[in-house]
């Protein structure tokens, strides 16, 4: 016997195939979409996350610490005003938001699968390594720093 979900309205009992076929779909199990899967590398956990989860968050709710050393302590709390919250990207790096200007900013004298997690959405299946070798870069990690790499850039 088939159900209605919680809240339908209701039908006459003659319906029309249109109508049929809309009594079938509301009986039928949605179909349930995978959920993005983010795998921390260095720690080897997996955490599902919704479409669309900024990557830091994600990592601070899976008790996944993005930050080494006195940036513990003296970071933006996701602002991307810091710098300090790099992850390197090893696999699904298209299932990512682009690299915003503020990451290119920062992340100048950086590889290019170098991101800074508070901004960047997971939008599907990726693997990052948190603290990266040389993640904290050559001084471009500081305002004045990241417009000193701006200007050397070629």
């Amino acid at each position: 016997m088939l159900r209605r979900a919680a809240g339908a309205g209701s039908e006459s009992a003659h319906c029309s195939a249109e109508g049929a076929s809309r009594a079938l779909s509301w009986a039928a199990p949605s179909p349930i979409n995978p959920v993005p899967t983010i795998r921390f590398e260095r720690e080897g956990q997996q955490v599902g996350c919704i479409e669309g989860a900024n990557l830091r968050r994600a990592a601070l709710d899976a008790g996944i610490n993005p930050y080494t050393g006195l940036s513990n302590v003296n970071n933006c709390g996701g602002l991307g005003q810091c710098g300090t919250c790099v992850m390197e990207v090893l696999e699904g790096e298209r299932n990512l938001s682009p690299r915003s200007d503020v990451e290119e900013v920062y992340l100048a004298d950086r590889p290019a699968n170098y991101r800074l997690s508070c901004r960047t959405t997971v939008n599907g299946d990726v693997t990052v390594r948190t603290n990266p070798p040389a993640g904290v870069g050559k001084g471009s990690n500081s305002l004045v720093g990241a417009l000193k790499a701006l200007v050397g850039r070629k």
